[in-house]
């Protein structure tokens, strides 16, 4: 029986080993860093309002959603303001976007996608569904 114990040891370990590695990271507070600095005031359902740096819709500097049938890419160079409107179905969110120009376009965006940014007290993540207003700086 003594001869097993060696070789089962270390055979546990290894596998011990292979799994603790194998699990990759842990989720951190990190979030993505677009390359154009982004800022916008974050407004959520409870009116909360969060001051934003590198701001991005899923890790992107652009909000893609549907507009009817349609899908639609909106840059954030021509956004000055997003406002929910109300739960779309199927899993959507319903806003109102307000363009630099003047002109308001109706979106539906996915409802768990993410907006993203950094503030003065670390990094700030809010789903779709959670979002009152988004005004861009």
């Amino acid at each position: 029986m003594d001869r097993t114990k060696g070789p089962l040891t270390v055979l546990f370990a290894a596998l011990c080993w292979t799994l603790l590695v194998g699990m990759g990271r842990v989720p951190g507070p990190e979030v993505p860093l677009p390359d154009v600095d982004f800022r916008a005031t974050i407004i959520d359902s409870q009116d909360i309002a969060t001051e934003c740096r590198n701001v991005s819709w899923d890790g992107q500097t652009f909000f893609s959603g549907l507009r009817g049938k349609g899908a639609v890419s909106i840059p954030f160079e021509k956004v000055r303001k997003v406002e929910f409107v109300g739960e779309g179905g199927e899993g959507l969110a319903d806003f109102q976007v307000t363009l630099k120009s003047g002109e308001v376009i109706g979106v539906s965006l996915e409802a768990h996608k993410k907006l993203t940014g950094t503030t003065s007290f670390g990094s700030y993540r809010i789903d779709a569904i959670h979002i009152k207003e988004i005004v861009f700086r």
